[in-house]
């Protein structure tokens, strides 16, 4: 039927080794379906690869990760494990945590920069406000040394 179908490759996975071994892989030619040969992949990993995807299909083997035993996709060009659907969401999540505190320290940075701002304008508008002090103070200064000079002259000018 899977030959009719034009189905390229297709793969058997029988937990309980009742129908041989628990995974099997079979692809199409001339007609029927010729198993393909089992390879033996990083840390003893044995598997089916499928030229189709590149992939091999493969039983994790049993230790303390919860999904070890399961029937799981292995990328030989990576060396590892496609990730599943829970560890890809674990990651959006550890992803999604991480954004939120970058946010929350471009927030602070943010408001440290505006408050940084407003101590340099303050200093600025008090330098400004010194500078005219001192502008105003040495006019006046200067008014009255003139009204100094002013009296002196006038006093001479009594004097003769």
């Amino acid at each position: 039927k899977y030959a009719r179908m034009g189905v390229p490759e297709y793969f058997r996975y029988d937990p309980e080794g009742g129908l041989g071994p628990t995974l099997a892989g079979f692809a199409l030619c001339a007609g029927g379906y010729a198993p393909l040969p089992e390879e033996t992949l990083a840390e003893g990993v044995v598997g089916v690869r499928s030229e189709k995807l590149g992939l091999c299909l493969c039983v994790k083997p049993s230790g303390p990760e919860p999904l070890d035993g399961s029937l799981r996709w292995y990328d030989p060009a990576t060396g590892g494990f496609l990730p599943t659907r829970h560890e890809l969401a674990d990651d959006n999540h550890r992803l999604a945590d991480d954004n939120h505190r970058l946010a929350d320290d471009n927030h602070r940075l943010a408001d440290d920069k505006r408050q940084a701002d407003a101590r340099v304008k303050a200093s600025d508008v008090r330098a400004k406000t010194s500078d005219a002090r001192a502008e105003a103070s040495e006019a006046r200064a200067k008014a009255s040394e003139a009204k100094v000079a002013a009296l002196e002259a006038l006093i001479e000018k009594m004097r003769r």
